[in-house]
């Protein structure tokens, strides 16, 4: 898929896939009609596979939510109660899309193995995973949207894919652990006009 062909993709559900979803009881997940959309989670437990055949996590899927805080309904959520209840997932081999936020604020997910079919991390993806320690972006993946990972403040090694034409601005903003980001062999001239200067020391050829 060309560039254009991997951001015209909807990663927000539409009113018609709600109405005719069908659930994974197990997971507690919702899918298209089809399977190929996952397009909510509810109560999720701690571990979830998402079925084979699934190409895109849409928007907000695993996002913290207010009701997962142990306050009361209206009372301020202190900062380190704002946690998804997510730990791990497991994703299948046919994703190609994460959505705006899909994972946003899965404070104790330590790590994702992303699939090799992966194109897009949409905006915001991954921000506040506080506790996510490496990212390994597959190969095929062509754009990580702004702000995917902010706020990702324990991410200390970052793999970046051969395919990769745009890191949106602040992508790995407040990631304060960063101590390596491994680009392919020949690349590294290509991944400094991606990356804010701030971040260039780190670059190593792999």
């Amino acid at each position: 898929m060309t560039i254009p062909e991997i951001l015209a993709v909807p990663t927000a559900p539409s009113k018609e896939e709600l109405e005719r979803d069908f659930w994974d009881d197990e997971n507690c997940l919702s899918y298209s009609e089809d399977g190929t959309k996952l397009l909510d989670a509810e109560n999720f437990p701690g571990e979830v596979t998402v079925k084979d055949g699934c190409r895109i996590i849409c928007d907000g899927v695993f996002a913290f939510q207010d009701y997962m805080a142990d306050v009361r309904l209206g009372e301020e959520i202190p900062l380190e109660q704002r946690s998804s209840y997510l730990e791990k997932i497991h994703l299948p081999s046919t994703v190609t899309h994460i959505g705006e936020c899909a994972f946003a604020e899965c404070g104790e997910m330590i790590g994702i193995k992303l699939p090799k079919s992966l194109l897009f991390i949409g905006e915001s993806a991954f921000v506040d995973c506080w506790q996510l320690e490496t990212i390994h972006i597959p190969s095929a993946c062509a754009i990580i949207g702004p702000r995917a990972f902010q706020g990702c403040i324990n991410l200390y090694r970052i793999t970046l894919g051969k395919s990769l034409e745009i890191i949106g601005e602040d992508a790995f903003d407040d990631c304060e652990g960063v101590e390596e980001i491994l680009v392919p062999k020949g690349m590294k001239d290509h991944f400094k006009a991606l990356l804010p200067k701030r971040l260039h020391k780190y670059i190593q050829e792999k």
